[in-house]
């Protein structure tokens, strides 16, 4: 006997060493229910809570392999704490393959976070993972990639907390994943931020995009993953010491003023000089109708992948070296 008490999410239970996987049945009124797939990994001994989430926008396809094989490897009798995973955790935007939004209500669940549970299906499965996975933790890491037409050069992202503590604490887990660089960013409604302004520790990641996903992308999040639980001392072992990522934060968004045809003329990842023409619209007939160019100096982090472009689509997106202090 440990004395450590059970971990329960919705109606799973983990005894302490066992590792328990299921599916918890989310109430969204109207809409009926979904059924999130859940992991707890409960160890032997006493600690702190890691809670992570993949699969928050419908075409990410990464970080739900990377999650599936980091929890499949977890052994909860070598494990200080706990370790909840929810896989999908937009099932309904998964399975009809919705980019950004889900489709029972056409939100953005990033952007809905802590949720109410009395709103619409969106607003009510942000607030069922609010409370169950992400509000109890003492550690939490939204796993991400590109969307179906989203290209992107990796990064990780935090936000500021109350204290710096918590800022120190977020970006230690941010430089656990083998990425270009970590951009500070304030998103009203998103995991991390929110997240953060309750005193929670939290990064986001982001590898990959376009609907594909390879191994080699899966185990990088997966890796970082490894080294946030042994940063959080679940894993055995002294947590590794790691550089410091470089810092960025928001520079541009650029936006499609009208439907046409996206050709964009710069790589992800590549530094632009204020002025630089990134790309051009065109309309059916091959007429250009606009050109997007660089508000900012700085680097092309992600941006539209598809040539398809409707009326206000983000075609590419500009971060900046953070100033220091």
């Amino acid at each position: 006997m440990t004395g450590v008490p059970d971990y329960t999410v919705g109606g799973l239970t983990a005894r302490a060493g066992s590792q328990v996987r299921g599916r918890c049945e989310v109430g969204l009124g109207a809409a009926g229910t979904v059924s999130l797939p859940v992991a707890i990994t409960h160890g032997r001994e006493p600690g702190p809570v890691l809670a992570m989430t993949a699969g928050i926008h419908g075409g990410e396809y990464v970080p739900i392999i990377g999650v599936r094989d980091f929890v499949r490897d977890l052994d909860p009798d070598s494990m200080r704490g706990t370790v909840v995973a929810c896989r999908h955790a937009s099932p309904v935007a998964f399975e009809r393959r919705s980019a950004f939004v889900n489709p029972l209500d056409g939100r953005n669940l990033n952007r809905t976070f802590p949720g109410n549970p009395d709103g619409g299906p969106t607003e009510r499965l942000a607030a069922w993972l609010w409370e169950n996975l992400l509000s109890v933790a003492g550690y939490y890491v939204d796993c991400h990639c590109g969307d179906l037409p989203e290209v992107l050069d990796s990064f990780t992202s935090i936000s500021p907390g109350p204290d710096t503590a918590v800022n120190d604490r977020a970006q230690d887990m941010a430089d656990c994943f083998d990425v270009a660089r970590l951009i500070v960013s304030h998103l009203d409604g998103s995991t991390v931020t929110e997240a953060a302004r309750a005193g929670i520790p939290a990064a986001l990641v982001e590898i990959g995009g376009l609907g594909r996903w390879t191994q080699a992308e899966a185990d990088v999040q997966r890796d970082g993953l490894r080294r946030v639980a042994a940063l959080a001392g679940i894993l055995p072992g002294a947590a590794e010491t790691r550089p410091r990522l470089p810092l960025f934060e928001d520079g541009a968004d650029l936006l499609s003023e009208r439907a046409g045809l996206w050709f964009p003329e710069v790589a992800v990842g590549a530094r632009v000089a204020a002025g630089a023409r990134l790309g051009r619209l065109e309309d059916i007939f091959g007429d250009d109708v606009q050109e997007i160019v660089a508000p900012v100096a700085g680097v092309l982090s992600f941006g539209l992948g598809s040539l398809a472009a409707k009326e206000g689509d983000l075609l590419a997106s500009i971060i900046r070296p953070l100033p220091a202090g």
